[in-house]
């Protein structure tokens, strides 16, 4: 869930709904797009699926829908590792002293170009 539109490569904004907090606190979902995100190794990867929640002061991603995606996660040794479906390591979080996995990811504009063959 992002708050950010510009951090969207696509949006559809026909995609409405809520996310529910566990104090049952809701924020309104406002469209469903794909977001760039830039890897360590400086390499990219979309991240499909995303919802737009223009209300969130924070950036959430959601663990069951990465592993809908075939995405890994590991925990282990207060570490949580993120893989992708060919088992590359995408990230590597410690876990914060309020057990909290926070990932600092580097959101990209996707950049087209166009090229002329004569």
């Amino acid at each position: 869930m992002r708050g950010k539109r510009s951090m969207f490569v696509d949006m559809d904004e026909s995609v409405k709904g809520n996310v529910v907090f566990g104090d049952s606190s809701k924020v309104p979902i406002k469209g469903r797009g794909t977001i760039l995100i830039q890897l360590k190794n400086d390499s990219q990867q979309f991240i499909t699926d995303v919802y737009y929640v223009p209300d969130m002061t924070s950036n959430i991603l959601s663990l069951g829908q990465l592993m809908e995606k075939n995405y890994e996660v590991q925990m282990v040794n207060r570490q949580l590792k993120l893989l992708n479906e060919k088992k590359q390591l995408l990230a590597r979080v410690p876990m914060s002293r309020n057990r909290m996995f926070t990932l600092n990811i580097q959101t990209e504009m996707a950049k087209c170009l166009k090229a002329c063959v004569k």
